[in-house]
């Protein structure tokens, strides 16, 4: 498993970054204590790693983007952070020297992902619709999330094209900037949709997006 996450962390860093896109860590807040998001945040690798007195991996790999007063995520980075606003998630107290544990993810079925293939206007071409619906339980209502990514990204519901600058490292020493159109969801629609009393802090300093609750 080591050896997977390392090849995970080098793809990562290589793949791309931003003016635009900020890499942040995940923290949950509640009340005095903080608890931080890792990269492998599922239960079973959790509890495996702190039975053997393990250290979770953490790293900055969360993108996220600030602008006027909002945030927002690609739908790639969504759920992770999604699961936090809803109260999807597990808590593990570990006393470390800047917070106090882990987070890992719950089991309730409230996301889920579909592909919805679509006819063009040319014979024997389509586009894939990606579809996103999270469920609030406690108001028994679901918010839906539409988009096309492929040929051409394409916001259709509750979600925005915006045009970011991208640093791209496709290998070491070898750096492309351009501006890219990229699908964004407003994390504050998903904190306004479950109204649970949730808050959101980016703090630019330590690299941190904070859900407070």
């Amino acid at each position: 498993m080591k050896n997977t996450l390392s090849i995970l962390i080098l793809l990562f860093l290589l793949v791309s970054c931003s003016e635009d896109r900020k890499f942040v860590n995940i923290a949950l807040k509640k009340g005095k204590e903080v608890y931080v998001v890792p990269f492998m945040a599922d239960k079973n690798i959790i509890e495996h790693q702190l039975s053997k007195n393990e250290t979770p991996t953490i790293f900055k790999f969360v993108r996220i983007v600030e602008d006027n007063g909002s945030l927002y995520v690609e739908p790639s980075n969504f759920e992770r952070i999604f699961n936090v606003i809803a109260g999807n998630y597990i808590l593990y107290k570990k006393e470390e020297k800047t917070h106090d544990g882990y987070v890992a993810f719950g089991d309730e079925e409230i996301y889920s992902f579909s592909l919805k293939p679509e006819n063009t206007d040319k014979i024997g071409e389509q586009i894939n619709k990606e579809v996103i619906t999270i469920t609030n339980t406690v108001s028994n209502k679901s918010h839906e999330i539409v988009y096309v990514r492929f040929p051409k990204p394409k916001a259709e519901k509750n979600c925005i094209v915006k045009n970011l600058w991208v640093v791209e490292n496709p290998y070491p020493g070898k750096t492309i900037g351009s501006y890219k159109d990229a699908i964004l969801i407003n994390l504050n629609d998903i904190v306004d949709f479950y109204d649970n009393g949730t808050r959101l802090e980016y703090n630019k300093a330590d690299k941190m997006l904070y859900i407070i609750q």
